[in-house]
């Protein structure tokens, strides 16, 4: 039995509801084929995001860290690439740190790409009717800054873990909760559950 952390954020800036923090929750103990998911909510802070994933890894070596979170104006799930040593937000983030440019880890690499190929799972993820798509920009807030020193860790430390990070649009089940600016989508709530199953088990395979 291969195991994964699946994380989700807090709601974060003025939304009081997040739709991966949900699924985080939701997916906590299930088996995905042969994997044993552990979700996991943590914190919209620039550093103790991953100050709570790292703790975890150390405590159930996973194989595999899949990372979710909110960004309101994509219009498919979208994986990440890279993390940027940047933190250059919209918001705020929980603790109050508004860094505006200010590097994620003085000194220290401009990026780091993950380690999984984002741009299969994508066209694993369309194939089987999910819309998806590949970035090279997670946008500087909370979740570039846990891709980073998620990445970073793994690649400094040679762990053997396939590390994935996807952003979802709102979900359909939150309309009437929260107000979509004109341009932006909600879609349906099983495409985002298919997502996060159908990208644990690509990553999971040998």
């Amino acid at each position: 039995m291969k195991r994964a952390i699946l994380t989700g954020f807090e709601p974060f800036g003025n939304y009081k509801f997040n739709p991966v923090q949900d699924t985080a929750i939701e997916y906590d103990k299930k088996k995905i084929g042969d994997i044993e998911v552990v979700g996991l909510v943590v914190p919209s802070t620039y550093y103790g995001a991953f100050e709570v994933l790292s703790e975890r890894m150390d405590n159930l070596t996973p194989d595999i860290v899949l990372g979710t979170g909110l960004a309101s104006r994509v219009k498919k799930i979208r994986f990440e690439t890279v993390g940027r040593n940047i933190m250059d937000g919209k918001y705020p983030d929980a603790d109050g740190l508004d860094p505006k440019g200010a590097p994620i880890i003085p000194n220290g690499k401009s990026h780091y790409r993950m380690n999984s190929d984002s741009a299969a799972v994508a066209r694993h993820l369309i194939e089987n009717g999910v819309p998806a798509e590949v970035s090279e920009d997670a946008e500087c807030f909370i979740c570039e800054s846990l891709i980073y020193l998620t990445a970073r860790r793994i690649r400094l430390e040679g762990l053997p873990i396939r590390h994935a990070f996807f952003h979802t649009p709102w979900t359909e089940d939150y309309l009437g909760r929260v107000e979509l600016e004109p341009g932006k989508i909600a879609i349906p709530k099983y495409h985002l559950r298919k997502a996060i199953e159908l990208s644990l088990g690509f990553l999971g395979k040998d």
